[in-house]
C-alpha cells in the first residue's frame, strides 16, 4: 500500500497531504464538495479568441519580455533590425517594448513585420 505523506512547516506542523490517487479519487467520490466550489465572475474580453504561439509566451515567461519583444524574438529580429524598418532609433524600440500599449500605428508596422495580427500584439 502506498504511504501519505505529510507537508510541514518550518515547526513541523502537518499544513498539507499527500495521497495517493486511488484514494483521493475515492474521498472525492463519497464526499459532498458543493461547500468548496466557489463561482468566480467572469467578463469576457475583447481578444478573449486571440491565439499567441507558444514560443512567443515561452520568451515572455523565460525572458520576462513583453508581448512586443517577445515576437520581435520569436521572428529572430534585434532591436537594431526593428528600428531600422520603422525608421527610430534602437533606444526608440527598446522604449517602445518597454511599454505596455505602443501607438496604433506602429502596432500596424509591427504586425506586419513579425507576420501577426495587431490583436496579437496586446496584452489585454
Amino acid at each position: 500500500m502506498k504511504k501519505i505523506q505529510f507537508l510541514t512547516d518550518e515547526n513541523g506542523a502537518r499544513q498539507s497531504a499527500v495521497i495517493p490517487i486511488d484514494l483521493f479519487n475515492k474521498l472525492v467520490k463519497a464526499a459532498d464538495l458543493d461547500d468548496f466550489y466557489e463561482s468566480v465572475p467572469y467578463a469576457p474580453g475583447p481578444n478573449d479568441d486571440e491565439t499567441i504561439p507558444h514560443e512567443v509566451v515561452g520568451y515572455q515567461m523565460r525572458k520576462g519580455a513583453t508581448l512586443q519583444a517577445a515576437w520581435r524574438m520569436y521572428r529572430g529580429l534585434s532591436q537594431e533590425a526593428v528600428a531600422e524598418v520603422l525608421g527610430i532609433s534602437q533606444a526608440g524600440v527598446a522604449n517602445m517594448e518597454k511599454r505596455a500599449k505602443p501607438q496604433r500605428s506602429t502596432l500596424e508596422k509591427l504586425a506586419e513585420l513579425y507576420r501577426c495580427r495587431v490583436t496579437q500584439l496586446i496584452d489585454d
